[in-house]
């Protein structure tokens, strides 16, 4: 019982609303984005109808939530990985230099996309951290992380949609 009265409601409720409103903003430009890229996808000689352009629209930013999510498991290995070994040789730290400047770049010319991303990414850091305050082990807090994140994703991508329960229910 003291866990439970202890358990982080404000902050999760904070990283629930905040998976909801970019289900929610993924539900409401998903049919506009797959429109689009169906049109560049006959100039370009793609064959995929907007239906399955749509599909993968949502599959795409599900798969985002389980990545932001999971990647919190080892940031200190990721941030290793990506900043390491680049800077050991001469030529290696010009290839890095140039690579993450094309980064910078690319992320301010996308500032929008790389805000909503930071904006998920930073909620689940402030829930990972106050679920390991109370003493979870990392199993369970990624667990209730994937969780939550996902349940908040859906529960916005779901809201987003005008769905008529009576005719759900009755047909």
């Amino acid at each position: 019982m003291a866990k439970f009265i202890r358990f982080p409601f404000l902050c999760i409720a904070l990283v629930v609303l905040t998976y909801a409103s970019f289900g929610w903003y993924i539900g409401q430009s998903a049919s506009s984005w797959s429109l689009w890229l169906a049109s560049q996808g006959e100039s370009w000689g793609w064959i995929l109808e907007d239906e399955t352009i749509f599909f993968l629209l949502h599959i795409l930013a599900g798969s985002l939530v389980l990545l932001i999510t999971i990647s919190l498991i080892a940031p200190v290995a990721i941030i290793t990985i990506l900043f390491g070994s680049s800077f050991q040789s001469d030529n290696k730290a010009i290839i890095a230099v140039l690579l993450w400047s094309f980064v910078i770049v690319i992320t301010l010319r996308w500032i929008t996309f790389f805000a909503h991303f930071f904006l998920l990414l930073s909620a689940a850091i402030l829930a990972k951290l106050e679920l390991q305050k109370l003493g979870y082990p990392q199993w369970k807090v990624i667990s209730i992380l994937i969780f939550i994140c996902f349940g908040g994703f859906i529960l916005g991508l779901l809201g987003s949609y005008d769905f008529d329960i009576n005719n759900l229910i009755f047909k």
